[in-house]
Order: structure tokens, then sequence, then C-alpha cells
């Protein structure tokens, strides 16, 4: 009783102060209250708040893997603004996996985002423990943060897997440049499909590809993909998978099933309109023309893999490369901010980036540039981290437990590693603040240890600020104030 009199006092002093009178049967208008905020923390040894001072304007949204939900943060304010747990939508076990944020002025305010699922069955989750199987689901959800009223709060906007038939659960990134406020794409590597569709409300379907390998043959295989006659696919939840779990890195040496490419992300030239597919098994990556929704070429990312790979045919929407090796996997990839180079972190059997030239209008002219070398045996280049200037590119450098990675701070002028940066145990995405000063990236403890998110000075490599939060992150995203700023997004690279 006490906590619902405290809360009818709290009602009824803000309506008096608005000047309404009101009984405890009167409804009161939330709209007439004044915007949660908080008030501006005095953090000790901080100097009253001011060191925080720093990164006002810069927002971070957090999805928690393991935890089930995401989050809003306010870096200047070391305050949560919102959250929202995926267990609202009736979903046993969610596994908020990627996603990416759309450009707001002002991020506390509000924006929207893309969130992706995937079900937890996988070696990565104690072992494929039996409590574990069976559960969760894929799909792709747009999602709003509104801070502009009285109650900030996190609301679905659409359920993209429903609306669309095809539910896919790995990377999701925003279409910048030529595509900006267009397009945002999907991707998965259970199915090896991606998917783009409009950034409406009620997206739109604009176009989808299957990727296949031959392995007789030696031959990948793209083809296109259309909807049914009800203008949906019937691809929901597991349907359409080839293999029961995302792929351990290392798996991509001995697929279940012999077709599987594993795709990893699509991601966007920020001056062309290109796009690029990571297909994780083949170390390889198509570039495809955004206007046509058709391949240009596949390039080779691997020691001694060529270029660009022969293409043996072509007849209407499928297309046919010949793969006839693979010098090494890959995992993730993406273009610098000013599109001049295109990065992949080749591992498992090569520890390295290899880097392209990129800023050609004509992708057949893209060329291999040089090679990253520096990580050792055990170590792994994952995802990558852009800023704004394109001075420095980052990568996360993963290590199986009980070995910790570390971020690793790259010149684009010599294409050296120039820092290695120990965060936290289980590193993953880095994203920088809009000003570029400052390099935001999270760590996950292996799913249930130490987790949290640090800011690194950019240029003195310090840690400046540590935030603790107990949500286990395989990814984040800094909110960009415009779509320019969305080129050093997880839009171009992931």
């Amino acid at each position: 009783m006490s906590r619902l009199s405290l809360s009818r006092r709290n009602i009824l002093k803000a309506v008096a102060g608005s000047g309404v009178s009101c009984g405890f049967g009167t409804m009161v208008n939330l709209g007439d209250l004044p915007p949660a905020e908080a008030a501006t923390l005095a953090v000790p040894n901080f100097k009253g708040g001011e060191f925080l001072d720093k990164f006002k304007g810069n927002v971070l949204c957090l999805p928690g893997k393991f935890s089930g939900n995401v989050n809003v943060m306010d870096m200047a304010k070391c305050e949560t603004l919102a959250w929202f747990p995926f267990g609202l939508l009736n979903i046993d076990m969610p596994i908020p996996h990627h996603l990416a944020s759309m450009p707001s002025e002002d991020a506390t305010k509000g924006f929207d985002f893309y969130v992706t699922m995937q079900p937890p069955e996988s070696p990565y989750v104690n072992e494929m423990s039996p409590e574990w199987r069976n559960r969760g689901t894929f799909g792709m959800w747009k999602m709003r943060f509104d801070g502009s009223g009285p109650q900030n709060r996190i609301s679905m906007v659409n359920d993209i897997a429903d609306t669309t038939g095809l539910a896919l659960g790995v990377h999701t990134s925003i279409g910048v440049g030529p595509n900006a406020n267009k397009y945002v794409s999907f991707a998965d590597g259970q199915k090896d499909i991606i998917m783009i569709c409009t950034v409406d409300d009620n997206p739109k379907f604009v176009a989808a590809m299957k990727f296949d390998y031959d392995p007789v043959n030696k031959q990948l295989i793209i083809s296109r993909l259309f909807p049914g006659p009800s203008g949906k696919f019937d691809l929901l939840n597991r349907k359409g998978c080839k293999t029961t779990h995302e792929a351990m890195l290392g798996e991509e040496l001995m697929p279940a099933d012999p077709t599987a490419v594993f795709v990893d992300a699509f991601t966007w030239h920020p001056e062309l309109p290109l796009g690029t597919v990571l297909l994780r098994r083949l170390g390889a990556t198509p570039i495809i023309d955004t206007k046509t929704w058709t391949p240009l070429t596949v390039m080779g990312m691997g020691t001694g893999a060529p270029d660009h790979y022969k293409l043996v045919r072509q007849q209407g929407y499928t297309w046919v490369y010949a793969i006839p090796t693979v010098p090494t996997p890959l995992h993730e990839a993406g273009f610098v901010t000013n599109g001049q180079h295109y990065v992949s972190c080749n591992n498992v059997l090569e520890n390295s980036n290899t880097v392209i030239e990129s800023g050609d209008s004509d992708p057949l002219k893209w060329r291999k540039k040089t090679i990253i070398q520096g990580y050792g045996k055990t170590h792994l280049p994952l995802h990558m981290g852009n800023l704004p200037n394109s001075k420095y590119v980052y990568f996360t450098v993963w290590a199986r437990p009980p070995l910790r990675g570390y971020i690793a701070k790259v010149s684009t002028d010599t294409w050296q590693i120039l820092q290695k940066i120990d965060i936290g145990p289980d590193p993953h995405t880095c994203e920088p603040t809009i000003d570029g000063k400052y390099m935001t990236a999270v760590y996950s403890g292996n799913q249930g240890g130490q987790s949290g998110i640090v800011v690194i000075d950019v240029e003195s490599d310090e840690i400046v600020m540590r935030y603790p939060d107990p949500g286990g992150h395989h990814d984040h995203s800094l909110v960009p104030k415009d779509w320019e700023g969305m080129k050093a997004s997880r839009s171009t690279n992931v």
C-alpha cells in the first residue's frame, strides 16, 4: 500500500503543480507531465560530473545477447535511458544478436534501430546443454526508443520477419551514401540468405539472395529469391536452415552441410551504390550493385586467392563462380569510412586482415593492397570499427578462454598495428563517439563473467571510462547524429 500511496501522491503533486486538481478516480494525462530526465550525476572523482560532459550527445544501443533484452545508455549521464525485454514478444529464451541504429539529431529524445535474433542452440552456449535446445527463434525487428515524454520507453515498430515471411538472425546494416535513408539489410549463415527491405515503418521487400556451394565442382552459386504469390516468403523460424546452429570459429573447415557458405553480413559502400556479402567458409566477398541487385564480381580475401574469381555462367537470376581453393575463411569485414579501402578479417587458417583498394566505381578494378599481420596463432581478428576521419581502424581480436582478446588499433597510412589494448575478457564490437575522439568497445566475459563498456582515447590509447553493464553484449551501436556520421557506424563494417 505504501508504494501505491507514494505513486498516487507523486501523480497528484505533478498534476497540482500544473494547476489541475483531481480526485483519486481522475485519469491523469501523462503527456502533461515533464519529460523523464535524470539529474546530472555527480560521479565521485569526476569533478562534479564535468568529466562526463565530453560524452554529451553520445548514446549507446546495447543488445544483451543471453540476457534477452536491449537497452539504451546515455554516456554523459551514466544512465540507462530505457530497456526492453524481448520476453514481452512471447519468445522463449530470446537472443538479441546484432543491431544497427538510425541517425538522430538528439538520440536522448528518440531514434529507431533494428535488432536481429537467432535461436540459442549453439556449441558456444554451455556445450550444447539440453536446456538450450529447441528454444528461441529467428527474427528481425524495427524498434523505437522514445525519450520525449514523461516515461522513456522502447517499443516494437514492426516484426519484419512476420511482414516479409523471411526470418534471418545475424548481422543487420543500414544503407549509407547513395543508399542512405532507403534500405536496411539482414543476413543469416544458417540459411545462407541476405534480404534488403526499405526503412519504412511498414517495410517493403526490395531484394533477397541465396548463396550455395557446390563441393563437387567447387563453385559458388548465387541466386535471387522472390516472395510467393501471397507476397511473402515461407521461411519463418528454422525453415530453410542448412545447419542447426551458427557455425563456430573453425567449423568453416568441416560444415555439417557441404553446400553451406555461412553468410555473415551485407555491408554498404559509403560513397558508391555498392554492397558486399561476407561468405565465411569461402573467405570470399561478392560485390553487389545496389541499383540492380546483381553480383558484379566475387573477390578472394586470403593469401594466394585471386582478386576476382571467374564467372563460369549466368542464366536468368543465377550466377555461378569458380572457387577452386580457399586459403582461409573470414569472419567480419567492412569499408573504411572514406570508402577507399575494404578490409577483411581472415581467421582460422590465417589470422590477418586483407586490405583491398575499393575507391573505383568499377569493382572489377579493385585489387589487394596489403596484408595486416601480427596477431599470432591464437588470436583472431573479428569485428571492425571506424573513425569519422578514417585515420585509424580498430579490430576486435578474439581468443578462446582462458586466453584474453584485445582491441587492435591499426594505421590506415602504414597498415601496421600501432597498439593492442586489453579491455576485458571476451571483447566484441567497436564504435566511435560522434566527434571521433573516443572509441567505445564492449566485452561480455564469455557470456557469464565480467562484462562492461570501455571508452578509449583515440590518440593516447588510454581507457578513460569504464561503464558497468551486465548485458553480456556481443554487439553495440553508438547512435550517429546524421547520415554522414552513419558512414563510420556499423553500416559500412561489422
